[in-house]
Order: structure tokens, then C-alpha cells, then sequence
């Protein structure tokens, strides 16, 4: 799925925190359409200057979704431009009478759309209401334990995101690079500097070839730079 066939809309939220936290994840994962629904009423003019301020706080990096944002006074006009409508719901408050895909599987539901894609998420205290979810194809559902079945609304979006396009937008940060690893005659020459030295510490404690295989093993793994084993020589002399 990719990003640009991505809308989130936010029915009712309450807090600016948790939008610009919002924001702030779609930013993560490459989103960028927000929509919210009936978040001031009829004030949303003169409340939306002081709202994206209150907002800026947690949308860091992610103004730009932030001040995009449009506003629509009701479900059907938000998703106007979508090929497809998905709620989100945990369910614990209500029993479904939409049909209900686990977020992991909502992907290949999509996949078949060819324009937009409109996911819904609910207000932080009630989540969306049955009358929101009938405007919906689907729910989607993240199990989560029973005593604590509710997301926070910027942490849904972060998990929906992620999963829905953050896999295929996100290039995985530079690994270190595997190099060359130590020649085993090399190693065995630390090892047996490390065991003469333990040994003349250790004394009768000292735990002999078990105890040598595992430093030969925790020598291999730390995949030491030729730096690094050096400066480990110069400590054993």
C-alpha cells in the first residue's frame, strides 16, 4: 500500500496533543493526507490558529501535515475522495456489525482498491460510535490484552501506519558492516592471553577450558576491529 492512497481521518478529537501526535507518525511512515470530522463544530475557523499552535507540541517535524489538515463536518463530505472507507475499533465497547479484519490482514483487503483509501479513527474517550462504523467496508482491529484493550489515538495511528506503508516506504538505517573477522589463529592468541591472565587472578576459581570457550565464543560475536583487538593487547601485556 502506498502512502499517497493513505487518507487518516480523525472523528472527534479531543486533544491537540494527541493530533500533532498523530501527525507526527503519519510523518514517520510517508502519509500525508489528515482530515478531521466535527472536531470544532462550527468554530473551526477561529479555533484552528490556536488549535495547530497547541498542536506544534507533539507534531514535531510534521507541521506541514498539521497545517494541511482539513476539516469536514461530517463522515460522507471526509471521505468524499475515497475509493473505500475502514474504521478502526477495538471492540471492547461494542459488538460489530461490520465485518472486522485484523490490522495484519487489512493490507491485502486494500490492496485491490484502485484510488483511495480512507481509514477512520475515533474520538480518545468513546472511539467510533456504530453509526460512524456503518459508513465503513470493514473494521480494523488490533488485539491487544483484554485489561487494557484501548490505544492511545497517536500510538493507533503509529501502529496502523507502520503497517499498512511503513514497510514499504522505509528504508532500513545503515547496519554496521559485517568486515573481516578475526583469523582463528589470531583469536586463539587472545584467548590464551585472556585465560593466563584470569588464571593468575582467578586462581583455583578459574574455570578452565568451559570457561575458555566461552571467551573464544564472546571473542567471535563482538566481531572485533582490528583497533579494537589491538587496544585489547595492549590491556593484556
Amino acid at each position: 500500500m502506498t502512502a499517497a492512497r493513505l487518507k487518516f481521518i480523525l472523528v472527534r478529537p479531543r486533544n491537540p496533543d494527541n493530533i500533532g501526535a498523530a501527525a507526527r507518525a503519519m510523518a514517520n511512515f510517508g502519509l500525508s493526507d489528515l482530515a478531521l470530522v466535527g472536531t470544532f463544530g462550527s468554530d473551526w475557523d477561529e479555533a484552528a490558529a490556536s488549535w495547530r499552535r497547541e498542536a506544534s507540541v507533539s507534531a514535531i517535524d510534521s507541521m506541514e501535515i498539521i497545517e494541511n489538515a482539513k476539516f469536514y463536518p461530517d463522515i460522507a463530505s471526509a471521505a468524499a475522495d475515497c475509493a473505500q472507507l475502514y474504521g478502526t475499533s477495538s471492540l471492547h465497547r461494542l459488538t460489530p456489525e461490520r465485518d472486522v479484519v485484523l490490522l495484519k490482514d487489512a493490507v491485502k483487503m486494500m490492496a485491490g482498491c484502485g484510488g483511495k483509501t480512507g481509514v477512520l479513527f475515533g474520538s480518545e474517550k468513546t472511539g467510533l460510535t456504530k453509526e460512524e462504523l456503518s459508513f465503513c467496508s470493514a473494521i480494523i482491529n488490533v488485539p491487544t490484552r483484554p485489561r487494557q484493550p484501548s490505544m492511545n489515538l497517536g500510538q493507533a495511528v503509529a501502529v496502523t501506519a507502520y503497517e499498512l506503508c511503513g514497510r514499504s516506504v522505509c528504508t532500513p538505517r545503515a547496519v554496521r558492516p559485517a568486515g573481516s573477522p578475526m583469523p582463528p589463529a589470531e583469536t586463539q592468541r587472545l584467548v590464551a592471553a585472556i585465560c593466563a591472565r584470569l588464571q593468575e587472578k582467578a586462581g583455583p576459581h578459574w574455570g578452565g577450558q568451559a570457561q575458555a570457550r566461552a571467551i573464544r565464543r564472546a571473542l567471535i560475536d563482538a566481531r572485533l576491529t582490528k583497533d579494537a583487538a589491538n587496544a585489547l593487547k595492549l590491556l593484556l601485556k
